[in-house]
């Protein structure tokens, strides 16, 4: 066959399928590493005393300054659906990474408290836009039976970025000058760099392209990623019309602007309902906590010695991460649905053990007591790491059809985000009023989250983003692009949804 003259697609882009995913994957990396950097290195830089004095942080403060990156956070929402619709996912990615290098810069040469909150309302607004954008081109260009794994692995790397951070925060921890903050401030810069250097050597997403009515230039995308030689090969075709029939059946049947099309339809509302569960949830099982406040839970359990909670730091962002790659290849085992059941348990019972330990060893130097403590907290981060950080990027893409999937993931990141900010301030005095009675009511309310999984979730694992529709019972036409054993099951769901009303 003839080699494949390109048109439209940038000879950056590699012409080896396996080269191209792996690119796809660092660009995955570096945007997941910028979000969950931001998170530790707040961490650690609230037990350093160069830090607390600097700003003269005190409960108020400390969650201001928290709160902030979550203002950022929140402010995102309203732009994430324009900005990747409209724009393209690249676009969104690129706008993104500038924006968090302009607000790092600002952060990083704070001179007070007012700059310093300025800087991460900055990064906080552009980690959110590439949290959209980022997931979404690579959810919309890899393969079902890769899907689970790879975008798993995208947000996992969150704690990649946790485990750089907490190891720049421990090596500059004996420097006595405000560069032992400043310094994790400006190196946070280094993947926002990387995202704009990676992105001339990926394609837009066809599901766009097509969209938007650039119809040969998807088609051209579609046979350098599957690995073929011409747009004639019978694969390329299959995939190519399918993506054609689907969103040309979407606009035929999602006419009004994708917000109001969120609560259209039964099978549209039960959408809404997962993102609203999972976007009040991800925030409020007791992650959130353990992310902000490791320093005072270590405070609680009798650990002090900030050299000590340092290296606590370091080793749990090693153990999350090694948790979170570990469930990102266990969903396409599992299923979404089961680990996500199994994570939340393990969370429940995790919480009410170290609220239980706290509240017997906690003022004392009972050394087994203690360890019991930091083992609940690594117990309990496992949990959360195995089963909903390899599904924050993933789910929310996957249960929309494409012409809403920008705009449910903007409510699952609105609601995300707002708990984050709820939480950012009134986390510190709840840890501090309630003592260990505050995780024995966290763990109580993460029931109704368990609940909700329960009766709402739908499973999508190995299915393709055209057909997950059918498990919502909408009647979009669609054509299998997939393997025989893949179209039998097609074939099933269609048959149970063919005659069924919105």
């Amino acid at each position: 066959m003839a080699k494949l003259q390109r048109q439209y697609v940038s000879k950056l882009v590699p012409e080896n399928p396996t080269l191209l995913l792996a690119v796809l994957i660092a660009v995955a990396i570096v945007n997941s590493v910028t979000l969950g950097y931001d998170s530790s290195m707040m961490n650690g830089l609230a037990i350093k005393t160069t830090y607390t004095d600097y700003f003269h942080i005190n409960t108020a403060t400390e969650g201001l300054n928290n709160a902030a990156g979550w203002i950022g956070n929140f402010m995102a929402c309203f732009f994430m659906q324009p900005f990747a619709d409209k724009w393209g996912r690249k676009t969104g990615i690129l706008i993104a990474a500038c924006v968090c290098f302009v607000g790092i810069l600002i952060q990083a040469a704070a001179q007070n408290t007012g700059m310093f909150v300025v800087g991460r309302i900055i990064v906080g607004l552009g980690s959110e836009l590439s949290s959209a954008a980022a997931p979404t081109l690579i959810g919309e260009l890899i393969p079902a039976s890769s899907r689970g794994a790879i975008l798993g692995f995208f947000y996992s790397c969150f704690y990649l970025g946790g485990i750089i951070a907490s190891g720049i925060n421990y090596g500059t921890r004996r420097i006595t000058t405000t560069w032992s903050w400043r310094i994790p401030s400006i190196l946070q810069v280094i993947p926002s760099l990387l995202a704009i250097v990676l992105l001339p050597f990926i394609p837009e997403s066809p599901r766009w392209l097509v969209q938007n009515g650039q119809h040969e230039h998807a088609l051209e995308v579609l046979v350098i990623f599957q690995g073929q030689s011409n747009h004639d090969s019978v694969e390329v075709q299959k995939t190519f019309e399918e993506i054609e029939t689907t969103l040309a059946s979407e606009n035929d049947m999602y006419k009004g602007n994708p917000w109001s099309e969120l609560i259209s339809t039964p099978a549209n509302r039960k959408r809404l309902i997962i993102a609203v569960s999972f976007g009040l949830m991800i925030e409020l099982f007791g992650n959130f906590v353990v992310s902000y406040y490791l320093g005072s839970i270590l405070d609680q359990a009798g650990i002090t010695n900030t050299d000590t909670q340092l290296k606590i730091s370091l080793i749990l962002s090693c153990w999350c991460f090694a948790m979170a790659i570990f469930g990102s290849f266990m969903l396409d085992i599992l299923g979404r649905r089961i680990q996500t059941l199994g994570g939340i348990t393990g969370m429940i019972i995790s919480l009410c053990l170290l609220g239980g330990l706290i509240s017997r060893f906690g003022e004392s130097s009972n050394k087994s007591g203690i360890y019991g403590s930091i083992a609940a907290i690594f117990l309990f981060q496992g949990c959360f790491s195995f089963s909903i950080t390899p599904l924050t990027c993933l789910y929310p893409t996957e249960v929309f059809q494409y012409k809403l999937r920008n705009a449910g993931i903007s409510v699952f990141r609105f609601l995300d985000t707002g708990c984050g900010l709820m939480a950012s301030f009134a986390m510190s005095y709840g840890m501090a009023n309630l003592g260990w009675k505050f995780y024995i009511v966290n763990a109580s309310y993460d029931l109704l989250f368990l609940a909700c999984v329960y009766f709402f979730w739908v499973e999508t694992k190995g299915i393709s983003l055209e057909e997950i529709a059918l498990q919502f019972s909408d009647t979009i036409v669609s054509t299998s692009t997939v393997t025989p054993h893949e179209d039998e099951t097609t074939n099933k769901l269609e048959e149970k949804a063919i005659n069924k009303d919105f």
